[in-house]
């Protein structure tokens, strides 16, 4: 099964369109959702395409908040009104990736390598 640390930084950068719905343009999942999760959100990106079973979804989202939950964390250093509210903020967006992510899960088989990019991992 490819794995999210298969991939080059360049292709873990470019992954996904980051946080938001694919329809959003990049300008605004930035400003939404983008300034502090992008790496937690296209991470889950890959998940998502890489596909799976109901319960790899499942997985894969608690694996999102569990992440978006550690950079707050670090980030606020301490600060705990910003901690509160960047894990709120983590909470909602799990919740509605929960409630409307099926409709992007690549339920099935697990994609490979050139599933996803064109072409077949080297080394």
């Amino acid at each position: 099964m490819l794995r999210w640390d298969d991939l080059t930084p360049l292709q873990k950068a470019q992954f996904g369109n980051g946080c938001g719905p694919a329809f959003f343009p990049e300008y605004l999942t930035q400003f939404l959702f983008g300034w502090f999760f992008d790496a937690s959100c296209r991470r889950h990106d890959f998940a998502y395409a890489r596909g799976g079973s109901r319960s790899d979804r499942k997985a894969d989202d608690i694996g999102f908040y569990k992440a978006m939950l550690r950079d707050a964390i670090l980030a606020t250093r301490g600060n705990g009104f910003k901690e509160r509210g960047l894990c709120a903020v983590a909470w909602v967006f799990y919740k509605l990736v929960r409630g409307f992510g099926w409709l992007r899960f690549s339920y099935g088989p697990y994609k490979t390598h050139a599933d996803l990019f064109g072409f077949e991992a080297v080394g």
